[in-house]
């Protein structure tokens, strides 16, 4: 059946292909950061993981009963550190995977916008932001709930937690904006070439 519309002008092929040359520039970022976050894991168990405290600071065997105090102390916070490592590792290896999906959808993107495919890749692009964002505000969730920083609790004989519990609080709530703002820019970049990338028409008469 005859359609009842007919194109007046075809819209620049442009908008799209723009959108396809950004996405590929996306998709090398975040194919980078995946490669980036997939091998610091590796490093960290060949580097920090591998030593233990009496390999940095040998115990004082001779010392005073000071010295030997604060060798404990380092010790304590050398372990405190490497189980802050750990869990560090942990949403690491999931930032990997999070950013391998956003490259593999930015690429596929690239590929639809380029050929003039432009519902899917319109959609596709629009899935990416959805991934980014929800993603983004996940990660951001648990490293709040790990801590931003690796002395998150000086304890009550140290004036208590209130510094951490502030720079985690407010660590956590920049990302948490930041993250909302960049994809609000998305959403407008994206909402802009469904309007350009548009043929425009008319009804028949």
């Amino acid at each position: 059946m005859e359609s009842a519309y007919t194109p007046v002008e075809e819209p620049s092929e442009w908008w799209l292909k723009g959108l396809a040359v950004f996405m590929a520039l996306l998709g090398l970022l975040y194919a980078f950061s995946a490669f980036a976050s997939g091998i610091t894991p590796a490093i960290m168990e060949e580097t920090v993981f591998s030593f233990e405290w009496e390999q940095i600071e040998p115990y004082p065997e001779n010392g005073t009963q000071e010295e030997k105090d604060e060798w404990e102390e380092g010790r304590m916070a050398w372990q405190d550190m490497l189980e802050y490592n750990e869990e560090m590792v942990e949403v690491i290896q999931i930032s990997a995977l999070h950013s391998g999906l956003l490259a593999i959808i930015a690429f596929l993107s690239t590929i639809l916008l380029w050929t003039g495919n432009r519902d899917i890749g319109i959609k596709s692009f629009g899935a990416w932001i959805g991934v980014n964002t929800l993603g983004g505000f996940w990660m951001m969730w648990k490293w709040s709930a790990i801590g931003f920083t690796p002395l998150d609790d000086y304890g009550p004989e140290a004036g208590g937690t209130f510094i951490p519990d502030i720079i985690n609080t407010l660590s956590f709530t920049l990302g948490v904006v930041q993250i909302a703002c960049c994809n609000i820019v998305l959403l407008s970049i994206l909402a802009l070439i469904s309007v350009k990338s548009r043929p425009e028409v008319v009804l028949k008469e």
